[in-house]
Order: C-alpha cells, then sequence, then structure tokens
C-alpha cells in the first residue's frame, strides 16, 4: 500500500463500478480513506470490504444523487466518519443517447441532474469542509470538446462541467485545486453495452485512436489520482487532462 495519500479523506461518486470504483480503489491503495457514494449497496460493500481486507478504510454512503437531500446524506456520513476532505472525485454519471430533435425532455432531465446538478451541488455541500491542500476532480468527457452528432444533450451537460470546473478553480483557490479528467472512450458497461446493437462501433474506435486500444477504468484511475495528488500537480488548477489515446489529436 502506497502513502501518497495517507491521513486523507476522498469522496468518490459513481463508486460502485468502472472508474468510480477503478479510483476510489486506487486513492486506497496509496493510503486515503475513501467515501464510496453510489446507488448499488451490494457493490460498494464488495469494494468496501476489498479496500479493508487491503488495509484500508472505507465507509459507504448508499443514494441517488439526483435526490435533493443526497448532498447533505454525503456530507453527514462524511463529517461523521473522518471530519473533512482532501479529495473529492465525481464520476457518477449518465449516458442516453438521442440526438436533440429526438430525445424526450425526461432523458435531458435525467442526465443533467446526474452530470451536472448532482456534482455542483455535492461540491456545494462540502465546500465548508474542505482541507487546505485540497482538489475536487470532475470527470467530463472528450465530447465537450468536438462535435458529437446523436447525443448533443449529452455532450452538453459535459460541457457545463468543464465550465464550472474553470469558475471554481478560481473561487477556492489557493485553498483547493479544481481539475477535469476527460476520457475518450473507455471499457466500461457505458460503452460496452452499445455494442450489441452497433457492432461496427468498436472496430471503428480502435481505427481512430493512435494508441491503438480502448481504455480501462484503471487507465483514466490513475489519472484523476495523479490530478488529485499534490505532488505531481500542485501548480495546476482550472485544467482539463484529456485521457483518449490521441482522439482529438487525430481530429
Amino acid at each position: 500500500m502506497g502513502s501518497e495519500f495517507e491521513d486523507k479523506v476522498a469522496v468518490v461518486t459513481g463508486a460502485s463500478s468502472g472508474v468510480g470504483a477503478a479510483t476510489a480503489t486506487l486513492l486506497a491503495a496509496r493510503g486515503a480513506k475513501v467515501v464510496l457514494v453510489g446507488r448499488h449497496k451490494s457493490h460498494l460493500g464488495k469494494i468496501s470490504k476489498a479496500i479493508k481486507m487491503g488495509g484500508g478504510s472505507a465507509v459507504t454512503v448508499v443514494t441517488d444523487l439526483c435526490e435533493d437531500g443526497a448532498p447533505e446524506k454525503v456530507r453527514k456520513a462524511t463529517v461523521r466518519a473522518y471530519g473533512s476532505v482532501d479529495v473529492l472525485v465525481h464520476c457518477a454519471g449518465l449516458l442516453e443517447k438521442g440526438a436533440l430533435e429526438e430525445v424526450d425532455v425526461e432523458s435531458i432531465d435525467r442526465m443533467w441532474r446526474i452530470n451536472a446538478r448532482a456534482p455542483m451541488l455535492l461540491t456545494k455541500a462540502l465546500i465548508p469542509h474542505l482541507a487546505e491542500g485540497s482538489a475536487i476532480v470532475f470527470v467530463s468527457s472528450t465530447v465537450a470538446h468536438t462535435g458529437f452528432p446523436a447525443y448533443a444533450p449529452y455532450t452538453a451537460t459535459k460541457g457545463a462541467i468543464e465550465a464550472l470546473n474553470r469558475s471554481l478553480a478560481i473561487e477556492l483557490a489557493p485553498r483547493t485545486r479544481v481539475n477535469v479528467v476527460a476520457p475518450g472512450f473507455i471499457s466500461t458497461p457505458m460503452l460496452t453495452d452499445q455494442y450489441p446493437e452497433a457492432p461496427q462501433m468498436e472496430p471503428w474506435i480502435l481505427g481512430l485512436t493512435p494508441l491503438g486500444f480502448i481504455a480501462s477504468a484503471e487507465d483514466i484511475a490513475g489519472s484523476i489520482v495523479a490530478l488529485a495528488d499534490p505532488s505531481t500537480s500542485r501548480y495546476i488548477t482550472g485544467s482539463t487532462l484529456v485521457c483518449d489515446g490521441g482522439w482529438l489529436a487525430r481530429l
């Protein structure tokens, strides 16, 4: 177990699976005490158990971040367990395909609430508890940097996060650094669940990715943790780290 985050407290949303689970696991492996936030009790329980078996410390908060009471629930559980917050990582997200002309209002509202509103309100709730030298990392997407047809409402939510990041970096300086990781395609259910109805998708992605592979959740977790670590990123704030295998560079 590493010691970069020894005695630090990290709150990670979307920790039930995918990038959130990988990030929480990596932070714990590097010494952090982790607050696992997600909707799936059994999944959170397994991750928490694995962290504790590895000598780490973790608590779980089972909640739907779309609900109005969720930020306060996370805040209370975090303060009760650990006091302050050193790292806040927003990994929870929702992708629903649809061009603006076709998508229904309910879908737009769902994506807005989980992708933009929820991280904004959770950050607001935890600001009073952010420690000196703390870090916030939002997870955006490369779709916020280029046109991506058939996903317009989703891209708008990620663009909102990038704008929020820039403003918060100024508002919370110098106490807290605020940054974004913008992944390209990641081999998680958000992507792989689309393969059955679009069998050409995977070879299409691989053909347009200069590095020649699709990222794992662990690949993205490594970038998130690097931005949260002051030993590697203490002079970085208000920035976006694109992790896409060269996808945007090729456009």
